[in-house]
C-alpha cells in the first residue's frame, strides 16, 4: 500500500527555494516527509504539518542535479486513519545561498503562545482541534507575531517575518517551536544509548523538532527558548494560584515526576518547591539544555545559536492577581509573586550555565536575557505585556490538559505568556544579542 510520488522539474537549477502546496481538504498528517532529491544538503528530508492549507517552504537548497521532490504515504506515526496529499511543488530560483538561514525552535515562548488576538495570528494547523478525534489536536500555537519573526537581522531593512512572507532571496526561515515543548521534544529520537537520559519524543503528533529536518550545513542562526516546561512552569504557576489564601506557594510540595526524564527528578519528590525547583533546574534542566544545544550543533555545525531566556512574569507584586476573581478561588499572593521572580532568576542562571557549558565544547552559543526589556511590564505591569489570567479560549485550548490542577476555571493556554507587545520586547532582546554576534 506504500505510494511514492515524485515531482521532477524540467530544467536544472543551482540554488532554489522549494515550496509545497497543501490543499485545505484531504491533507491531515502531521508528519509528511518530503525528500528533496539531487541536493548537497546534509538534511534533504523535511517534515511538514499538512493541514496548513497554503504554500509552505521546505527551505533553500543547492542542487547538484535535476531538482526533484519525493513524498511517501508512509509515516512513522501512520495508522491508516489520516489522509496525505500530493499537491503542487514550486521551485523559486535564487541568485545564491540566502544570506540568512534561520530556524526558530523551542517551547511556547518561542512559538508565540499568547502573541495572538484570539485565534487570529496562529497558523491554523497549529491551533486545531477535532470534535471527532482527540488525538488530532495540535496546540503548538505558532504565531505570525512570534518574536523571531518580529526581529530584524543586523543591517536588514525589514523584519525576519516580512522577508519570509515575501519569499525574499536573502532569507530562509522556519518556525518549528511548539507550545509545551520540553527538551526531549527537541532532541532526536536516536539521540544516544545512555538509558538514564531522555530520548526524543513526538509532541502534538509532530516529530521531535530536530527530526523535522530543518537544520543543515547552510543554517546560519538558530533561536530557541527551552527549559521552562522542564522546570515545571505550569505546575508551579497552578500551585501558586491555588495557594493564594495560604501565603507563599514556595512551601507547597513537589509531587509530580516526569516519566520521560527516567527518574532523575525523583530525589526532589516530597521537598518544598523552594528547594526542589532550584535543585531540578541545576541538576536536571541545565545539563538537558546543554545536551539540546550540542544536538542542534550536530545538525547545523556552521550556525550560531541564541538561547533565549524567560521574562520576569509578574510586575507590581502581582497586585492585580491577589484580589481574587469572581467565582474563582485562585489568585497570586505578594509573597508568591516575589518567589516566582526569584525562581525566574534561578532559571536564568541555569540557562546561562548551560550556554557556557556548550560554549566550552566549541559551540557558538549566546544566552540572551530579556529581563530588562520586560521590567515593569509583566502581569499587572504598565503597560502589561504578559497575559494574566485569560478565560477566552482559542480553538485548540483544552484546560483539562493545559491546566489540570485548575481546569475547572477554564483558563486559556495564553495565560501567563507574552502578548504581541511582549513578543516585540523579546525581539528587542534578540536584536541586541545579534548585534554582538557578527552575523
Amino acid at each position: 500500500m506504500a505510494i511514492n510520488g515524485v515531482w521532477t522539474l524540467g530544467q536544472d537549477l543551482g540554488w532554489a527555494r522549494v515550496l509545497v502546496h497543501l490543499p485545505d481538504t484531504g491533507a491531515q498528517t502531521r508528519q509528511a516527509k518530503y525528500h528533496v532529491i539531487n541536493t548537497d544538503s546534509t538534511s534533504p528530508a523535511r517534515s511538514v504539518q499538512q493541514r496548513a492549507g497554503r504554500w509552505v517552504s521546505l527551505g533553500a537548497f543547492h542542487f547538484t542535479g535535476r531538482p526533484a521532490v519525493m513524498l511517501s504515504n508512509v509515516t512513522d506515526d501512520g495508522t491508516a486513519d489520516e489522509d496525505i496529499a500530493w499537491g503542487s511543488v514550486a521551485f523559486q530560483p535564487l541568485p545564491g545561498k540566502p544570506k540568512n538561514v534561520v530556524v526558530a525552535m523551542g517551547d511556547s515562548y518561542s512559538s508565540g503562545e499568547g502573541a495572538s488576538e484570539g485565534d487570529r495570528d496562529y497558523y491554523p494547523e497549529t491551533n486545531y482541534r477535532s470534535k471527532l478525534d482527540d488525538n488530532a489536536r495540535n496546540a503548538c500555537h505558532r504565531s505570525t507575531q512570534a518574536w523571531s519573526r518580529q526581529a530584524t537581522m543586523p543591517g536588514a531593512s525589514q523584519s525576519i517575518g516580512q522577508l519570509d512572507d515575501s519569499l525574499d532571496p536573502s532569507m530562509d526561515y522556519h518556525l518549528i517551536a511548539c507550545s509545551g515543548a520540553r527538551t526531549y521534544n527537541v532532541l532526536p529520537k536516536d539521540v544516544g544509548a545512555d538509558s538514564a537520559l531522555s530520548k526524543g519524543e513526538s509532541q502534538n503528533g509532530e516529530e521531535p523538532q530536530i527530526d523535522k529536518g530543518y537544520l543543515d550545513q547552510n543554517t546560519t542562526l538558530v533561536t530557541i527558548s527551552i527549559g521552562g516546561n522542564d522546570s515545571r512552569f505550569s505546575q508551579i504557576v497552578q500551585k501558586c494560584l491555588l495557594s493564594v489564601g495560604n501565603g507563599s506557594c514556595q512551601h507547597e510540595t513537589f509531587d509530580k515526576t516526569d516519566d520521560s526524564v527516567n527518574g532523575r527528578d525523583k530525589p526532589f519528590v516530597g521537598q518544598p518547591l523552594e528547594t526542589a525547583i532550584p535543585g531540578l533546574m541545576n541538576q536536571v534542566v541545565r545539563p538537558d539544555i546543554t545536551r539540546v544545544l550540542k544536538e542542534i550543533h550536530k545538525g547545523a555545525q556552521n550556525a550560531k545559536i541564541v538561547l533565549m531566556g524567560y521574562p520576569p512574569l509578574i510586575s507590581d507584586k502581582g497586585s492585580c492577581l491577589n484580589i481574587g476573581f469572581s467565582g474563582m478561588a485562585i489568585g497570586l499572593s505578594e509573597t508568591s509573586s516575589a518567589w516566582l521572580d526569584d525562581t525566574a532568576d534561578t532559571l536564568a542562571l541555569a540557562m546561562q550555565g548551560a550556554a557556557d557549558d556548550a560554549k566550552a565544547s566549541g559551540i557558538n552559543v549566546w544566552f540572551s536575557d530579556p529581563k530588562s526589556d520586560f521590567a515593569g511590564k509583566g502581569v499587572c505591569g504598565d503597560p502589561e505585556q504578559v497575559h494574566g489570567i485569560v478565560k477566552t479560549l482559542t480553538q485548540s485550548d483544552e484546560p483539562i490538559k493545559d491546566w489540570p490542577l485548575i481546569n475547572q476555571y477554564g483558563l486559556s493556554a495564553q495565560s501567563f505568556h507574552p502578548k504581541i507587545g511582549g513578543a516585540r520586547l523579546y525581539a528587542n532582546a534578540l536584536e541586541r544579542t545579534m548585534a554582538g554576534m557578527s552575523l
